[in-house]
C-alpha cells in the first residue's frame, strides 16, 4: 500500500517536474499547435492561418458584430464555417489566467489613468498594423516558412519597434528612479 502511494507520489511529481521545464511545455505547445494547424486545413482554412491574434480577435469581433447588429463584415472563410468562430485568442487569454492562477502568478496592478489610455491605444494600434501587414507575428511566421517577402518585412518590422520600445521604457525607468 506505502509502496503504491509513493509510485503515484512520484508519478504526480515527474509530471510536475515535466511542466515546469520550458523544453518540454514547448515541445508539448509546438505539438498542439501543429496537431491545430492540420485541423484548420483540413476544415478548409488557409495553410498560413494558424494561430493569428489579429486574425483571430478580427473574426470574432467580426461575427460577433454581424450576429449582434445584423451587419455584413468581412470574415474569413474558416471562421464562416466554423461552428463557433476561431477562438484561439479568447483560449489564450483563458489558459494564461487559469495557469497564473494554478501557479499563484496573478496579480492585479492598478495605473493611472493616463497608463491605461496608453495601453488600450498600444493595443490598438498594435491590431490596425498587424491586419495591415497581413497578420500577427505567429501568422508572418508561417508566411515567411511559405517564401512571402511582405512578411519578412513586418518581422524586421517588428523587432525594430520592439528595439525603440525597449529603449523608450528604458529611459522613462532611468528618469523615474
Amino acid at each position: 500500500m506505502a509502496e503504491t502511494k509513493a509510485k503515484s507520489e512520484e508519478k504526480i511529481s515527474c509530471l510536475d517536474t515535466l511542466a515546469r521545464n520550458p523544453l518540454y511545455v514547448g515541445l508539448a505547445i509546438g505539438i498542439l499547435a501543429a496537431l491545430v494547424q492540420v485541423l484548420l486545413i483540413s476544415a478548409g482554412g488557409p495553410e498560413a492561418y494558424g494561430f493569428c491574434v489579429a486574425c483571430h480577435t478580427r473574426d470574432v469581433v467580426n461575427v460577433a458584430v454581424n450576429d449582434i447588429a445584423g451587419t455584413k463584415l468581412a470574415v474569413a472563410a474558416i471562421s464562416q464555417n466554423a461552428i463557433p468562430p476561431v477562438m484561439t485568442v479568447i483560449g489564450v487569454l483563458i489558459g494564461a489566467f487559469v495557469s497564473a492562477r494554478y501557479y499563484q502568478e496573478f496579480r492585479t496592478k492598478a495605473g493611472s489613468a493616463v497608463s491605461y489610455i496608453w495601453y488600450l491605444l498600444g493595443g490598438i494600434f498594435f491590431m490596425i498594423f498587424a491586419l495591415f501587414m497581413g497578420g500577427c507575428p505567429y501568422r508572418m511566421g508561417l508566411r515567411i516558412g511559405y517564401g512571402d517577402v511582405v512578411a519578412l518585412i513586418g518581422v524586421i518590422a517588428i523587432i525594430v519597434g520592439v528595439l525603440v520600445g525597449i529603449k523608450i521604457a528604458t529611459s522613462m525607468a532611468e528618469r523615474e528612479g
